[in-house]
């Protein structure tokens, strides 16, 4: 089996070159159902966004799933998406 964290890794960093930030960020929580923990992928992009307080970087969340393999099918769509473009 392929390990989906490298894979995750190698796209963020191609993702990257193309001037676009894509955060991976992960939380944990118990399922009593599963009696197990359950992770969960977050991505994440900084954009400004205008609150209270005035215009502030924040991040801008893309996904959120407990799966990998789904974290690993958007960064690959991001990448098809991006990487025509011209980093400036």
């Amino acid at each position: 089996m392929m390990n989906l964290n490298a894979t995750m890794k190698k796209l963020q960093r191609a993702i990257l070159t193309t001037g676009l930030v894509i955060k991976i960020g992960t939380s944990q929580f118990y399922s009593p159902e599963q009696e197990r923990m359950i992770t969960m992928w977050i991505l994440s992009t900084p954009t400004l966004q205008n609150g209270r307080n005035g215009w502030r970087m924040r991040g801008y969340e893309i996904l959120r799933s407990a799966s990998a393999v789904e974290a690993v099918k958007c960064l690959a769509e991001i990448w098809e998406q991006t990487k025509g473009w011209k980093n400036e």
